[in-house]
C-alpha cells in the first residue's frame, strides 16, 4: 500500500491538503482566536463582509445579528461538527468491530443474536432514528457524539462479518491456529490487519454521514445549544436573513459542501486502491 502513496492523482492530492488544511485550521481555534462565543455587540450588527460595500476590515466575512465576528464562529463551526463526526464515527467503528469479530469468527449462537439486532436496527432510518433519540434527550454535544455513534454501527459491522467470516477458514489461519495461536493472538495478528483496509474505506465515507446528521440536528435545534457553535447551528441562524444577508447562511452551507465532496472523493479514490476487486493494473 505504501508503494503506491507517490501515484496519488493530483486532484486527490489537492483534496487531500485542502482538507487537512480545513481540519488543522479549525482544530486551532482555540489558539488562533481565543474569544467568547456567547459574547455580543449589538452596535455591530449585521455587518456585511469587508470585501462588500459598507464592509469593515476588522470583520473579514461580516457580523451576524448579535454583531459577533462570523469569520470566527466559522471556523469555531467547523471544529465543532468535524469533532463531532470524527468522535461519533470512532464509537461507531469500536462498536462494530467488537461485535462482528464476536459474531463472525465464533459463529454460533453469537452470530445469530447480532444478526437479529443488526436486522432489526437496520429496519428503522438512521436519519430518523437519530431525529427521535434527539428529541428525547437534552441536545448537548456529548448526547449529539453519543446518539450518531451508538445509532451508526451497523454499516461497519456488515463488512467486519464478512471479511471475518471468508478469513476465518483461510488456510494462514488453520496454520496458526495448529501451531498452537490463541484467538487473540489470531485476531491481533492476522484478522485485524486484514480487515483494516475496507474499514479505512468505510470510515472515509461514512464520515459524511456524521457530518450531514449532526449538521441536520442543529439546524432543526436538536443538536448544539447557544453560545456552542456548529455549521448546521450557523445555517439555521443566518436562514432569517437570507435575502438581506445571504452570507450568514451561504458560506457555512459551501463549507459543509466542500468538506462533504473532498472526503467523498478521496473515500472513493481509496476504494478503488485498497479494495483488490476494484484494483485495475496501472
Amino acid at each position: 500500500m505504501f508503494k503506491r502513496i507517490p501515484r496519488i492523482p493530483p486532484l486527490i492530492l489537492f483534496l487531500m491538503i485542502g482538507f487537512c488544511l480545513i481540519a488543522g485550521f479549525s482544530m486551532l481555534a482555540d489558539v488562533i482566536f481565543s474569544v467568547d462565543l456567547g459574547r455580543t455587540h449589538l452596535t455591530e450588527r449585521l455587518r456585511p463582509p469587508s470585501f462588500a460595500e459598507g464592509g469593515s476590515p476588522q470583520f473579514f466575512l461580516g457580523t451576524d445579528s448579535l454583531g459577533r465576528d462570523f469569520a470566527v464562529r466559522l471556523v469555531y463551526a467547523t471544529k465543532t461538527s468535524l469533532q463531532i463526526a470524527f468522535t461519533a464515527m470512532l464509537i461507531s467503528i469500536s462498536i462494530g468491530l467488537v461485535l462482528w469479530i464476536l459474531s463472525g469468527f465464533y459463529r454460533g449462537w453469537v452470530d445469530y443474536v447480532l444478526s437479529f439486532i443488526i436486522e432489526v436496527r437496520q429496519s428503522l432510518p438512521f436519519n430518523i432514528l437519530v431525529i427521535v433519540c434527539a428529541s428525547i434527550f437534552h441536545p448537548s454535544r456529548t448526547v449529539l457524539i453519543l446518539i450518531m455513534g451508538f445509532t451508526g454501527w451497523t454499516s461497519f459491522s456488515r463488512i467486519t462479518r464478512g471479511q471475518i467470516i471468508q478469513l476465518r477458514e483461510a488456510a494462514f489461519i488453520e496454520c496458526s491456529r495448529s501451531l498452537g495461536a490463541s484467538d487473540i493472538r489470531i485476531l491481533a495478528e492476522h484478522v485485524i490487519k486484514n480487515i483494516a483496509s475496507p474499514l479505512i474505506v468505510m470510515a472515509t465515507m461514512r464520515l459524511n454521514v456524521f457530518i450531514m446528521a449532526e449538521s441536520s440536528l442543529s439546524f432543526l435545534g436538536l443538536g448544539i445549544q447557544p453560545p456552542d457553535v456548529s455549521l448546521g447551528r450557523l445555517v439555521s441562524e443566518g436562514r432569517d436573513y437570507l435575502i438581506s444577508h445571504w452570507w450568514l447562511t451561504i458560506v457555512p452551507s459551501l463549507v459543509i459542501m466542500v468538506i462533504v465532496l473532498q472526503i467523498s472523493l478521496i473515500g472513493d479514490w481509496l476504494r478503488d486502491r485498497l479494495d483488490p476487486k476494484l484494483q485495475h493494473n496501472d
